[in-house]
């Protein structure tokens, strides 16, 4: 004989609000919003067990997070959001019910969603909304492609640990950094064509860079995939270079300028190639190297040339303003026959 389940209502545990002050309702056992005031300033009805958004404000003057309940869908979502909106780690399948402007961040993060398409109806879509003023973020969903993502993002965009395939329908312009890593990416065609922060395509099947934005302004990070080459690569990178772990052999097409440039855990049996004016760090340990012919002549970081097959230190390099690091090669190094080769500010770490 099934039981029926008492409901829980906004009401039942919060009584009547008047909407004047901020209304936190969150981990409080709710199944029901009924109840609820029309305007209210932030609202957080998190970790709760509601199955619907029925009943909630219509008009938020803050932030609105519903996180952590058990919605499968949006319908009787505020119409208005005044900061930011946060509906992840619920069973969303759709985001139908959301307004069309986001003025703050938005997080659908952590849902079951396979597409970010909609259909506007004037105020509401049934997809995703057209503009995010703050950050966007759609990861940990079962995404294969982004057609439907808004239009204009403010902040960051954060579309990792889905199954894309495909970037098509990524924003154009990013104000802040994009994220696109641990998906199935053969290739970064579709990709924003301008991404003001950082860029990270790490943990995907890339076996070319060919395709990506055209201009990135902080670190680019492909470690991780599956690249032959580096052909495709931003001949200047403002941050952090990073292509370690994949299947180089060669640094051909590799960045001429750099912050940093991490090329470890390849097959690198030379350092040809690699870029001639590195700010920072260099780290190309772990690889096939016999030589040190075709390092930058100076790097202003550490340089790490650890786990090769080393014998002898002679190369290109001529002043390191960190550390040398060169343990673990063919021929153990002492501190002396570093500094005899290279100018060594920092410390001969062997």
């Amino acid at each position: 004989m099934k039981t029926n389940t008492a409901q829980v209502t906004f009401a039942d545990v919060m009584g009547i609000c008047d909407g004047k002050e901020d209304i936190d309702c969150s981990n409080k056992g709710l199944t029901s919003l009924s109840g609820c005031p029309e305007k209210v300033g932030d609202f957080n009805c998190s970790g709760n067990k509601l199955t619907t958004l029925e009943g909630a404000p219509k008009i938020i003057k803050g932030d609105f997070n519903c996180s952590g309940n058990l919605l499968t869908s949006l319908e009787g979502a505020p119409e208005e959001v005044k900061g930011n909106f946060d509906c992840s780690n619920n069973r969303l399948k759709s985001l139908a019910g959301i307004p069309v402007f986001i003025m703050g961040d938005f997080s659908c993060a952590g849902n079951q969603l396979t597409s970010l398409k909609g259909e506007t109806d004037g105020t509401f879509l049934t997809g995703c909304p057209e503009v995010v003023e703050g950050d966007f973020n759609c990861s940990g969903n079962k995404l294969t492609a982004l057609e439907g993502a808004p239009l204009l993002v403010g902040g960051d965009f954060d579309c990792s640990d889905n199954q894309l395939t495909s970037l098509k329908g990524a924003t154009k312009k990013i104000q802040g950094d994009f994220d696109c890593s641990n998906n199935q990416l053969t290739s970064l065609s579709g990709s924003p064509d301008c991404i003001m922060g950082d860029y990270s395509c790490t943990g995907n099947q890339l076996t070319s860079l060919k395709g990506g934005p055209r201009k990135v302004f902080g670190d680019f990070d492909c470690s991780a995939n599956q690249l032959t080459s580096l052909k495709g690569a931003h001949k200047k990178v403002y941050g952090i270079f990073n292509c370690s772990v994949n299947q180089l052999t060669s640094l051909k097409g590799a960045p001429e300028e750099v912050n940093a440039f991490v090329c470890s855990c390849n097959q690198l049996p030379s350092l040809k190639w690699a870029p001639e004016k590195v700010k920072g760090d260099f780290d190309c340990s772990g690889n096939q190297l016999i030589s040190l012919e075709g390092a930058p002549k100076k790097v202003k970081g550490n340089f790490n040339c650890s786990e090769n097959k080393l014998s002898v230190l002679d190369g290109t390099l001529k002043k390191v303003g960190g550390d040398f690091i060169c343990g673990d090669n063919v021929q153990p190094f002492d501190e002396e026959q570093v500094r005899v080769v290279c100018n060594v500010k920092g410390n001969c770490i062997s």
